[in-house]
């Protein structure tokens, strides 16, 4: 039998929904989430079924059971090799009184051939022959995608992380892209399947695929402990000239240093960190990252330069006339150099690397710059240097390695949590404010997909801020067309999937101008 192809041909009698499954049916159509680029559907469209989205949130339950240290009698083993998987897992009252199935507990083993054996148990244990007949096909088909599944997550490190993601915040876009990697992995395999009592595990099944999640778990949360740091150090007001102090960033409460950002400030007034790269999606707030930093720690920001538009060869200054004479002046950026302060470069990685030869020498251990009149300028102690840049996106290059080499910190900034995006919209346009839970699913749901199936798509708070703009004038239906929808960049099909996720929600309902 194909199990996959199988799956989808069985529904409960009576109950089409995918229990625990965020509203999906059988056959539900998940298109607008996420599309395999292996899907060979005619139409482009895909459908989730109960069995394999099931196995999911099964195998989900069990590990988050895990995490919060219950105990649990159950077990998942692999061969080193991944041929064998062998599980033996409990099954939650609350499945059997919901009429998911009838029994307690499944042993079940794939051997390195194409065998799957399934043994489900009753209360004491023991082998359970038959159960409800409109059960019977449900009750085979489960334990069969939780051995394929527990197999995909051994091998696939990615995607065994965006299961242990699921674990951690179940969500309906996970789900559908966890059922459809997993269908169309298996989908044209076939196995046999024979239903046996089984007492013993598998000795060739060593490796506990438990752990294995456990410690993807564990690390996970270590990466994201920040240490707790309560005083930001800074810069003395005396450290810079009287005429440089006004330059010090002041911002409203509007904006939040990102938390992994704090030691990092103390680092930079304290001397061990001179030079700093931001990089991350668009719409991280990389730039304002680097203004906070200077807002936190007192320090003049000289110059912010635009690689894309405004860096060229005098950068460090150039020659003017003056009354009858040509003299050199020096630019802001060669001035916080010579008497500290801060300097930005957004998206360096577009700048022409002729331009940026002088940064080489600046950022050595004993900076300098060679300016065209022939002076070199030492670096002052309090010059810092930030850069920031996007990658992975259309247009983007690498930085050049040397360059990226002398970097003291280089930092990836996480995209905006809603909890800031929220704040960011209230803050700067009110009337959106009943609008913004449904402005954050469209955008997580267009991001989502664009990741899920590598579209050169790019959506950012901007976006957002933009929309809830245009839309005090048109609704926000309307203005979608102008500021969401062209994220698409002219493509008929992602402009289609735009439409169709912003059309499912509810625009009209609240002091709204959608009609």
């Amino acid at each position: 039998m194909k199990p996959c192809k199988t799956a989808y041909k069985i529904v409960r009698k009576d109950d089409s929904e995918i229990y625990k499954g965020f509203g999906f049916r059988h056959l539900s159509d998940a298109t607008a989430y996420y599309v395999h680029r292996n899907n060979e559907s005619f139409s482009g469209t895909t459908t989730l079924c109960q069995t394999i989205g099931e196995s999911i949130i099964f195998m989900a339950e069990y590990i988050a059971s895990l995490l919060e240290g219950k105990k649990n009698k159950g077990s998942i083993l692999v061969s080193e090799d991944g041929s064998s998987v062998w599980i033996d897992l409990p099954v939650p009252a609350d499945w059997r009184e919901n009429r998911i199935t009838d029994v307690y507990s499944y042993k079940a083993q794939k051997d390195f051939s194409s065998l799957l054996k399934i043994c489900p148990c009753d209360s004491d244990g023991s082998y359970i022959k038959s159960v409800s007949s409109d059960l019977s096909e449900h009750y085979k088909l489960l334990p069969v995608m939780l051995l394929l599944l527990a197999k995909t997550i051994y091998e696939d490190d990615e995607y065994a992380a965006m299961f242990m993601e699921f674990v951690r915040t179940p969500n309906a876009a996970d789900l559908v892209t966890l059922h459809e990697d997993l269908y169309q992995k298996y989908k044209n395999d076939e196995f046999i399947l024979s239903c046996r009592d089984m007492t013993a595990s598998a000795d060739d099944c060593i490796v506990s695929l438990d752990q294995k999640l456990m410690n993807i778990y564990a690390n996970t949360a270590a990466a994201e402990e920040l240490p707790d740091i309560t005083e930001i150090k800074a810069f003395e007001s005396a450290d810079f000239m009287e005429e440089y102090r006004e330059l010090i960033p002041i911002l409203s409460e509007e904006f939040r240093l990102p938390a992994k950002l704090v030691s990092l400030c103390s680092a930079v007034a304290e001397g061990d960190i001179g030079s700093v790269l931001l990089y991350g999606p668009a719409g991280t707030g990389k730039t304002m990252s680097c203004k906070l930093i200077c807002h936190e720690t007192g320090l003049p920001l000289m110059e912010t330069v635009n690689c894309t538009e405004n860096l060229d060869e005098f950068i460090l200054g150039k020659y003017l006339p003056e009354e009858d004479r040509i003299v050199f002046r020096e630019s802001f950026v060669t001035k916080a150099i010579r008497f500290g302060g801060a300097v930005i470069f957004e998206e360096i990685n577009f700048a022409r690397p002729q331009y940026l030869a002088f940064l080489n020498s600046l950022l050595d251990d004993n900076g300098f710059v060679r300016l065209d009149s022939g002076e070199v300028v030492r670096r002052h102690k309090n010059f810092r240097f930030f850069a920031t840049m996007n990658i992975g996106y259309y247009g983007t290059k690498e930085l050049n390695q040397a360059l990226y080499n002398r970097f003291n910190a280089i930092v990836e900034l996480d995209e905006l949590s809603d909890e800031a995006i929220s704040t960011m919209l209230a803050a700067r346009i009110p009337e959106c404010k009943n609008y913004i839970k449904d402005m954050l699913e469209v955008y997580h749901r267009i991001k989502h997909k664009a990741k899920a199936e590598e579209l050169d798509l790019v959506i950012s708070p901007r976006n957002l801020e933009n929309w809830a703009r245009m839309a005090k004038y048109e609704g926000y239906i309307t203005a979608a067309e102008k500021t969401i929808v062209p994220v698409a960049r002219g493509e008929h099909s992602l402009e289609v999937m735009i439409r169709k996720i912003i059309s499912s929600h509810s625009f009209n309902r609240v002091n709204g101008n959608d009609k």
